[in-house]
């Protein structure tokens, strides 16, 4: 606000407007929205020229940044998912023949002057990240995501919240139970979002506890816990 407006109000001369709480809600959205669309643009100049309508109509972003948005934070990186298999296999082939170096564990270099990297869960340009590991429909996909605060996704210029935006607005950690995949990560990961400023209740720590105990550890998960290689649970 001007300090000329600050004035005008304090003599009476101009009234002070107040926002309701769903008008700045609904900005938010809006503003959300218009920067995943330039995200999204940019990152799609990225790819093959054959590729990119098929990405545009098959492709939605989801994740962290959309929270770190809300919040008015700078996102660490952009999630983008896609809904078909095959476009995933078009998208790996391409950019592993791109790669200046390859290895069964990650390949990469750089891409038009952006730093790429390409493993088994992700094909990586600078803050972009296509997910490779889960492909799907936003149901199919964003309803297996650990924490009810991530489940909102942009899609067609739209915004989406597949739990409750009240989980989006919060800084508190909501444990997804229908969740089917990776508890032991889920509950690895809490730290990160503690030193982000988030808090996390015991009722949601044992909903997750609770989960492992069904579910049981993966032999996977045992190997990477003995070897104290806790980095390799992903987002």
């Amino acid at each position: 606000m001007s300090i000329i407006k600050q004035l005008l109000i304090k003599l009476g001369i101009l009234k002070k407007s107040y926002k309701t709480e769903e008008q700045m809600h609904n900005e938010k959205i809006d503003s959300i929205s218009e920067k995943l669309f330039f995200v999204r643009d940019d990152l799609i100049k990225l790819l093959p020229e054959e590729l990119r309508y098929e990405f545009y109509m098959n492709s939605y972003i989801s994740g962290g940044c959309i929270y770190s948005l809300y919040h008015e934070k700078e996102p660490k990186d952009y999630d983008f998912f896609v809904e078909s298999e095959e476009l995933v296999s078009k998208l790996r082939d391409y950019f592993l023949k791109e790669s200046s170096y390859r290895s069964d564990i990650r390949s990469g270099g750089l891409y038009k002057g952006i730093n790429m990297t390409i493993t088994q869960n992700a094909i990586s340009l600078g803050k972009c990240q296509i997910i490779t590991q889960w492909v799907g429909t936003p149901e199919e996909v964003i309803e297996q995501f650990d924490f009810k605060h991530n489940q909102a996704y942009w899609k067609d210029g739209k915004l989406i919240c597949l739990s409750d935006w009240k989980f989006v607005k919060g800084n508190r950690l909501y444990y997804n139970e229908g969740r089917a995949r990776d508890i032991v990560g889920t509950i690895v990961r809490i730290p990160r979002f503690i030193e982000r400023g988030m808090t996390v209740s015991n009722k949601e720590v044992s909903k997750m506890l609770l989960r492992l105990s069904e579910v049981g550890f993966s032999e996977r998960e045992l190997e990477i816990l003995e070897k104290n290689q806790l980095d390799h649970f992903g987002s």
